[in-house]
């Protein structure tokens, strides 16, 4: 049996109902019984760029504090840190620091708490030879100096994994500007998946806790839409409760390569039926039947040998495929896209823009689709969302008529 999954609905941010809904969703699961006075307990949460709370693509200042607190309360360290996609430096993390909330946070705890934002920006190389995908890697090295890691994640879509979660989070480990270089290492969606798997094996967080009050639907993981949800989910490890929470959106083994890599490797469940729910709320009480994806990952298989099923399974996956395509109309000529792309598929264009009424001369990627992995880096880190996910026309249909 895989390990309980604790469920407590959270209807805000406010204290009145975080304080409660936080306490309720760890009792469940008796999860702060690891702390001792003294020890230092890192919180790994999801700053994955500097967005503000309300955005809905980070994991909430409010949730932290009140978690820094029951830590703290229990003699505990807190450190709260993470590595977005951009330079791993002072600078960078301090803007997002304060973008997402968490300065001032942190600064009105520290007078009374040990409470602070990591500012240790080392590297550390690992060598992991039970790794199925990365069996060397860097990463940061804050997460060295802490005795006990707690993955505080983010429910919301990703184009290349279909949803980020508690699994999706810990790929935070690796230094931001080194993710490009993994998705190179790693272009194929389950060596990917397998990925993300072997770090958490690493790792080994002692604790992980999802932020679904406001999720993120749509264009996710930065530039979705913000969808309430109204609650927390808490386990010891990451594989069930990503099925759970994969189910409150509408998902399931088919629609993520990460608990399809887990199945394979007999550490997640095939289905949520599988999984142990503990505490007075079910996953139906906050389940999101219409929950917008970022894509739909089609999970139509083929098994068999020969020229016949090769060609059939690169027909489905033609299809059926997604990929990112910029709307022209909307970028502001950043070069995000182009700065971040693993794979060196992009190049800037010119490009005639008309901007309140008066044509600008800017430029705006052209994606070399022979080149692309189809890793979606570049709509991830679209600083406003111009980078689109686009599915195939006919795959669109076919999926409308399979609702209809």
């Amino acid at each position: 049996m895989f390990d309980p999954v604790s469920v407590a609905k959270c209807d805000s941010y406010s204290i009145e109902d975080v304080r409660p809904a936080l306490k309720e969703v760890l009792d469940n699961i008796g999860g702060l019984e690891f702390v001792k006075p003294g020890m230092k307990v890192g919180i790994k949460a999801n700053l994955i760029t500097a967005l503000e709370p309300g955005k809905a693509g980070t994991t909430h200042p409010a949730l932290l504090r009140e978690l820094s607190i029951l830590l703290t309360d229990l003699g505990a360290e807190v450190v709260i840190g993470d590595s977005p996609g951009e330079l791993y430096n002072q600078a960078v993390l301090d803007r997002v620091y304060r973008v997402c909330g968490l300065t001032d946070m942190v600064k009105e705890l520290s007078g009374e708490r040990k409470v602070r934002l990591n500012d240790d920006f080392s590297i550390s190389n690992a060598v992991f030879p039970e790794a199925e995908s990365i069996k060397t890697f860097i990463y940061t090295g804050w997460l060295d100096k802490v005795d006990a890691i707690i993955d505080f994640c983010k429910l919301k879509t990703h184009a290349m994994m279909g949803f980020s979660c508690a699994v999706k989070n810990m790929f935070g480990t690796v230094p931001g500007t080194t993710k490009p270089e993994y998705h190179m290492r790693f272009p194929e969606e389950r060596a990917f998946a397998n990925m993300m798997v072997d770090l958490n094996e690493y790792f080994k967080p002692v604790l992980y806790v999802v932020d679904a009050v406001d999720g993120m639907e749509g264009n996710g993981p930065t530039m979705g839409d913000k969808r309430h949800v109204g609650a927390l989910l808490a386990s010891k490890r990451p594989y069930a409760l990503d099925m759970a929470c994969a189910d409150i959106i509408g998902m399931g083994l088919s629609d993520c390569a990460i608990l399809g890599a887990a199945y394979e490797r007999g550490l997640g469940p095939k289905t949520v039926a599988e999984v142990d729910i503990v505490g007075r709320v079910s996953l139906s009480d906050v389940k999101i039947p219409d929950f917008h994806r970022a894509t739909s990952h089609q999970s139509i298989t083929f098994e068999g040998e020969g020229i016949g099923w090769k060609i059939a399974a690169w027909a489905v996956k033609t299809v059926f495929n997604a990929r990112p395509q910029v709307k022209a109309a909307e970028c502001i000529s950043c070069k995000k896209c182009y700065e971040t792309c693993p794979a060196k598929a992009i190049t800037m264009v010119p490009y005639t823009k008309k901007v309140n009424g008066t044509e600008k001369e800017i430029t705006i990627p052209s994606i070399d689709r022979s080149k692309c992995i189809k890793c979606f880096c570049c709509q991830e880190y679209c600083l406003v969302g111009a980078m689109k996910v686009q599915e195939n026309p006919i795959g669109k249909f076919i999926k409308g008529l399979q609702k209809s």
